[in-house]
């Protein structure tokens, strides 16, 4: 009897260690543990021509209508992901797929800020010179592009959650599950290949999700590979940023809405300890608290209902305490969140000197990291006299370009 009993206790052990040592798969809920198929549903929203896309191009005086070239079916999906905690949740997201285009590349595109979930990708509601990011992005389908995109956490389906502004992790894990979902979709139909490289691009807070996409796919096993990376008008270290911001508090500043959803955003998912009075100033607090953030306000209206300075904005209390190192819980998540990845995918860097929103030495610093690192398909243009409300559209004519003859490159090899 005790020779048996010894002879289940040893089987088991044996089994616990094979099951145990051999099972060498990613715990990154990010990359392996979704439900598979990654893709929830697609439903058709509509179709945007050329003749549209190169009106209103030409309308924002912008060379980008010159790229319009095929009409562009639009799609609303529902994909799993994950929360900041890991947990499963459902995100949405919108597909572009340009009609009767000969063997379509494949590109994510990582929205900049947007304070409206009318302008996310999958809602797709457009007011007055608000143009959805779908609208305004459909350029690089009608290019010759499926386009992913991604609405993130706290827009489309979960636009009663909180945005995560600037959170590098939750950024790169709702644009890669996009991905993942969008591949599924295209493989589906027998769009385009699937085993080609995933060219990512984007401005502003896209630009800084862009990058945290792409150590996420370059570090783990991912089933794609990045393609190009264009980033415009980046905030990578968001330490340094924040110090230059409360180093000139009493200057104006071309978003300060950005930097008060950004404080916000960080109060509220960092269980920042004081309360919103500590940070903003009244009546700005009582605004903020009663969801100015939350996605019922366009750019506009946010901008109308804050002051013009920081200094009117942030209370003297705060300044005083982040200046004197007192604000050490904000301190760590802000370090938590800076980005000084160097991706081993081609990039294009594009910044304007004159930008006041994303300090320029972001740019300048990722491109001396990277020529210190050795890296040299890095293509940085650092725009003179550029802003960063116009510099978007250098930007996007540069990577419209840039995608073009890299795909006519591949088609050549």
């Amino acid at each position: 009897m005790e020779k048996r009993i010894l002879y289940i206790l040893t089987a088991l052990f044996i089994f616990a260690f094979l099951t145990f040592s051999c099972d060498t798969s990613s715990t990154d809920p990010g990359i392996n543990d979704l439900p598979e198929p990654v893709l929830v549903s697609s439903s058709s929203m509509r179709t945007i021509t050329a003749n549209q896309l190169r009106q209103l191009w030409g309308f924002l005086d912008s060379d980008a209508a010159d790229f319009a070239q095929y009409d562009v079916d639009l799609y609303r999906v529902v994909y799993n992901s994950i929360d900041g905690a890991g947990n499963p949740l459902e995100l949405s997201g919108a597909i572009l797929v340009p009609r009767e285009a000969d063997s379509p590349g494949l590109l994510s595109i990582q929205h900049a800020t947007i304070f409206s979930n009318d302008e996310a990708p999958s809602v797709d509601r457009s007011s007055g010179t608000d143009f959805s990011v779908a609208t305004r992005k459909a350029i690089f389908a009608s290019a010759g592009n499926v386009v992913f995109l991604p609405d993130y956490i706290g827009y489309g389906i979960t636009e009663d959650l909180l945005h995560p502004y600037q959170q590098a992790s939750t950024l790169a894990s709702a644009s890669y599950d996009m991905i993942l979902a969008g591949l599924e979709f295209v493989e589906e139909r027998g769009i385009t290949a699937t085993d080609q490289p995933v060219d990512m691009i984007g401005y502003s807070e896209g630009a800084y999700a862009t990058l945290a996409l792409a150590e996420l796919t370059e570090k783990s096993d991912s089933p794609f590979s990045p393609g190009l990376l264009s980033m415009g008008a980046p905030i990578f270290d968001l330490s340094a940023t924040m110090d230059e911001i409360i180093n000139n508090i009493d200057q104006p500043s071309e978003c300060l809405a950005c930097y008060g959803y950004f404080l916000y955003t960080y109060h509220q998912i960092y269980d920042l300890p004081l309360p919103l009075s500590d940070y903003f100033q009244s009546p700005y607090d009582e605004r903020i608290a009663d969801g100015l953030f939350r996605g019922g306000f366009t750019n506009s209206q946010v901008r109308q209902q804050l002051p013009e300075l920081g200094s009117e904005l942030f209370t003297a209390e705060f300044i005083s305490r982040y200046q004197n190192g007192e604000e050490q819980q904000l301190l760590d998540a802000v370090v938590e969140n800076d980005l000084f990845y160097i991706p081993d995918a081609d990039v294009l860097l594009v910044h304007g000197d004159a930008d006041g929103v994303a300090p320029i030495f972001n740019s300048d610093d990722f491109a001396e990291r990277a020529e210190n690192g050795g890296k040299s398909n890095i293509e940085y243009l650092r725009e003179p006299g550029v802003t960063h409300g116009n510099g978007i559209f250098p930007w996007g004519v540069e990577t419209l370009q840039a995608i073009g003859v890299r795909s006519k490159a591949i088609a050549l090899n």
